[in-house]
């Protein structure tokens, strides 16, 4: 899969509003001021058109499950039926289904009713987990960031925790300025995890992201708005 370099080159304004076009396909009354952020995904396109769920031709332990596009995580379940049967046939010891696996997982957030029983305020002010608000926008306590933290697959970012629990995905998108959640994230993951505080991943800047700065000011949400008025022209 080559990438195309007319598609490379556009320049930026021009995805934006073709994008924003887009949107408004979908939504008319959309108002581009209020975008917080942007992402872009990165496909995993393979050039035969299909997923590749098959043994390594050249490392028959090895099995391939990769290029899954769109419907991956629908599919997730055949897919590991199916590379089971792969390990099985190369000579993995899958014989039976491990009696200790659990398939439950305990949910990380606990619905809230507005603000009753959680509390925000400066870093200190409340100690008590379950009511210490760590994400004002999402309303994430400091005990769900800690159960995240104390669950089997290791946390060592800021952005793993996002990803469980919302904490930084707000309307503020963790502004310093608003609430600092994201210092206070990483600090509990140091906490939590014996780490350096400085040793602790944050969020990646740009990233995918297409915006000019990551805070958006009103000059760029105007920008943004004016690029959403722009007729689609298809040449992406």
């Amino acid at each position: 899969y080559e990438i195309d370099p007319k598609m490379r080159d556009e320049p930026r304004d021009n995805i934006l509003s073709f994008i924003l076009a887009k949107c408004k396909n979908l939504v008319p009354e959309i108002d581009a001021r209020k975008v917080i952020h942007t992402f872009a995904g990165a496909r995993a396109k393979n050039t035969t058109g299909d997923w590749i769920i098959k043994t390594c031709p050249t490392e028959p332990n090895m099995i391939h499950a990769a290029g899954i596009d769109s419907p991956g995580i629908a599919g997730s379940p055949a897919i590991a039926v199916e590379v089971c049967r792969l390990l099985k046939e190369a000579g993995a010891p899958v014989t039976e289904a491990n009696p200790e696996f659990n398939p439950n997982r305990a949910p990380l957030i606990v619905p809230k009713s507005g603000w009753r029983g959680i509390k925000a305020g400066p870093v200190g002010k409340y100690t008590n987990p379950d009511e210490n608000v760590i994400c004002k926008c999402e309303k994430v306590t400091e005990a769900e960031v800690i159960e995240a933290c104390r669950r089997s697959i290791p946390i060592d970012s800021t952005q793993a925790i996002r990803k469980r629990t919302r904490a930084g995905m707000g309307h503020c998108q963790g502004d310093p300025a608003n609430y600092g959640c994201e210092e206070r994230v990483a600090a509990i993951i140091a906490r939590e995890r014996k780490m350096k505080l400085s040793e602790v991943g944050r969020r990646p800047w740009p990233a995918s992201s297409m915006l000019s700065q990551r805070y958006i000011d009103d000059s760029e949400k105007s920008h943004f708005n004016e690029l959403s008025k722009a007729p689609l022209v298809e040449k992406l």
